[in-house]
């Protein structure tokens, strides 16, 4: 329950942020992801069209070491909590299977 309290306060609280300057915080992640979260590896999960919620969740799932991986580990201790939340929504409103 306190991780769905986070969740939503994460979300509800990035409207400050411009899209272009989440669009940018997420260039890291095409390097395995794929441009515009359009992954072309299947041994990568897409994040094109996944919901905000999904993607903060699994970011600090990452964080806190509760998923294993020490690179997205790493990237996901260098985001701030608004960061990660903004990051999510441009994922979300990238449309599933768009240009790469």
């Amino acid at each position: 329950m306190k991780k769905v309290m986070i969740l939503s306060a994460l979300l509800l609280s990035t409207s400050a942020f411009a899209d272009e300057r989440a669009e940018i915080m997420a260039n890291p992640c095409a390097v395995c992801h794929g441009t515009n979260g359009q992954v072309e590896n299947s041994a990568f999960m897409p994040l094109a069209g996944m919901s905000a919620e999904t993607f903060v969740k699994t970011m600090l799932d990452f964080r806190t070491g509760e998923r294993d991986s020490t690179l997205m580990r790493g990237l996901a201790l260098a985001y701030s909590d608004d960061e990660i939340a903004a990051m999510g929504k441009y994922f979300e409103s990238l449309e599933v299977g768009g240009e790469q």
